[in-house]
């Protein structure tokens, strides 16, 4: 009976984590694709001259919806795998995100324009990453209420 008991209550608790990834870190995930990945594209344009205008501006993709839209349903997609990471693994937050967000930048594919810096590809992921991390910050992810 003990044992039964033992497993309703890990049960409910990895529904609640999931629960709460999916609540929070989706969101944070597809919001931080506008507010960090693609201003970091914007400012490598105009401030540093490093960027084609191209690179943050994108045409229609597949299914017929923007790029963008593709770009936040993986960014919520990814927002989730680091909610969960971040509910599972006693690991810092900001610094976690950072390099999943790198990991992720080289899974998916970002249709960049040629002649763009190699350097580019690992800052933009490690930026949306660690922005994610760090919009999931006040919504309490890590806590067990």
């Amino acid at each position: 009976m003990r044992g039964g008991a033992l497993r309703a209550l890990k049960a409910a608790g990895v529904k609640e984590d999931i629960r709460r990834a999916l609540l929070f870190g989706a969101p944070c995930g597809a919001v931080s694709v506008i507010v960090f990945r693609d201003s970091t594209l914007f400012l490598l344009h105009h401030l540093f001259k490093v960027m084609p205008l191209a690179a943050y501006v994108q045409t229609i993709g597949p299914y017929g919806l923007p790029y963008v839209w593709w770009f936040c349903l993986l960014g919520a997609a990814g927002g989730f795998i680091i909610g969960l990471a971040l509910r599972w693994l006693p690991v810092p937050d900001l610094l976690t995100g950072a390099v999943l967000g790198v990991g992720a930048a080289y899974l998916v594919p970002q249709y960049l324009p040629r002649g763009t810096p190699p350097w580019v590809l690992p800052l933009i992921g490690a930026a949306w990453g660690w922005g994610t991390t760090f919009l999931m910050r006040p919504l309490s992810l890590r806590g067990r209420s």
